[in-house]
């Protein structure tokens, strides 16, 4: 887990593994600089949605592109460039990740889920990456109610429970997660009233 925010990273890819790298660190508020030949149409979708915050360079990888960047991604087809990319992020002390090399990687990116509250990392640590994928799945179904606002009851409900019923924390703490959410914010205010027995 790393603080990404406004940070410079380059994805060096313009396919279908440069465009989830990229929508992925776009979502946590880096600033991307994507490098490739050729883009496929989701990087252009991408560029839309994410305007400022991306941009596209039609070239092959060059090492100037990566100075003065936090982090880089070695996400095209070529062996050979993406064993260069990995050779000037080291001797830039850079971070990188070569999709097609773990070895040649300062990090790896965990599969994530995202539930704008909750956020779970998940990592086979490179040896099996398609469980990551199944993990991360079932996760998003089993989890789907834990958005924004139902963080936020929690939130609330957490404090209030630590206030005036500590002797009970854990217990009140499961029963609330069982709850969807009407159930939990009628839970919430009679805790709040006093009236939990």
């Amino acid at each position: 887990m790393m603080d990404i925010f406004n940070k410079k990273i380059v994805v060096v890819g313009g396919g279908e593994v440069g465009y989830r790298k990229a929508r992925n660190l776009l979502k946590f508020d880096a600033k991307v600089v994507a490098i490739s030949p050729q883009f496929i149409d989701k990087f252009y979708e991408l560029e839309r949605e994410y305007e400022g915050c991306i941009r596209l360079i039609d070239d092959f990888y060059k090492k100037e592109y990566i100075y003065d960047h936090f982090m880089v991604i070695g996400a095209t087809s070529s062996r050979k460039t993406n064993r260069q990319i990995a050779m000037d992020s080291r001797e830039l002390n850079i971070l990188c990740n070569i999709v097609d090399s773990q070895e040649e990687s300062t990090f790896i990116f965990p599969a994530v889920v995202n539930r704008e509250g909750v956020i779970v990392s998940i990592s086979t640590m490179g040896k099996f990456p398609y469980l990551c994928k199944r993990i991360r799945e079932d996760m998003e179904c089993k989890y789907s109610k834990f958005d924004g606002e139902y963080m936020d009851l929690l939130e609330k409900l957490r404090k209030v429970v630590l206030s005036n019923y500590k002797d009970r924390s854990q217990e009140l703490f499961d029963y609330s997660l069982e709850l969807n959410k009407n159930e939990l914010i009628q839970f919430l205010e009679k805790l709040m009233d006093g009236k939990e027995d």
